[in-house]
């Protein structure tokens, strides 16, 4: 799927599942409130994106680049984090329930609201 495609189906508010993004440049995207399920972003660079309110359940985003991204509000519920960069990322108020983050990963990332994650 193209950079276009993934943008047209948010602005259409179509929910993706089971989507393979790995590896691709989407930084620097208005992904807010888009809804993807059991996607793979894998070692994607997601870097400095706005996924504010975005569904992002049981994504694996593990070694994607994530620095700067905005995922405030977003519902990361049992996605995969694993080795993800998320410095100066935004979390606050994030779902992230089930969510595989290591806590050395978010070093100078902001977060606030009480949701849990898995060590």
């Amino acid at each position: 799927m193209t950079l276009e495609e993934i943008l047209q189906k948010i602005k259409q508010s179509t929910a993706m599942q089971g989507e393979d993004f790995s590896g691709l440049d989407l930084s620097n995207q208005d992904f807010s409130q888009a809804k993807f399920s059991n996607c793979n972003f894998k070692g994607a660079n997601l870097r400095n994106s706005n996924l504010s309110r975005a569904k992002l359940r049981e994504c694996d985003f593990s070694k994607a680049d994530m620095r700067g991204t905005d995922l405030s509000n977003a519902d990361l519920f049992n996605a995969d984090m694993t080795g993800a960069r998320l410095r100066r990322a935004n979390l606050t108020n994030s779902n992230r329930i089930g969510a595989k983050i290591r806590k050395w990963a978010l070093k100078g990332a902001y977060i606030t609201g009480a949701t849990a994650y898995v060590d």
